[in-house]
């Protein structure tokens, strides 16, 4: 009985932190956490101000390649007007007859033809070329 009333006092004593198993952890974190914060100001301060540096090439967009550098299939060019038309893939494959598993295929080709990362930039791409 006296063991089980220590115990509830220590965690009376302690709060609700003692009932949260997750709380100390959450201290914890935010603690090293702030420390970072604290080291990386107090770095900046210290530091001499530098030239910005240019972006890693894997952030920037990739360029898409010149328009005749490989042709896009008929079927690859109805695609693409249609990704550039806002249509999904589903609603693709409908409007031209295809299995969903085709335009998602197409998509891949035009994408890599491109060197486009994205549906958005290969829409951009024919609105350029057009």
């Amino acid at each position: 009985m006296e063991a089980t009333t220590t115990h509830r006092m220590d965690a009376d004593t302690a709060g609700p932190r003692a009932i949260d198993p997750y709380a100390a952890i959450v201290d914890q974190l935010q603690h090293t956490v702030m420390q970072l914060v604290r080291a990386t100001l107090e770095h900046a301060r210290n530091t001499a101000p530098t030239q910005p540096q240019p972006l890693p090439a894997l952030l920037l967009p990739a360029a898409p390649q010149a328009a005749g550098a490989t042709a896009l299939s008929q079927r690859e060019r109805e695609v693409l007007q249609r990704i550039a038309a806002g249509d999904s893939n589903k609603m693709i494959a409908r409007a031209l007859s295809l299995s969903p598993h085709t335009v998602k295929r197409h998509v891949a080709n035009i994408l890599d033809k491109l060197g486009a990362r994205s549906r958005s930039q290969a829409a951009a791409w024919l609105q350029r070329a057009h």
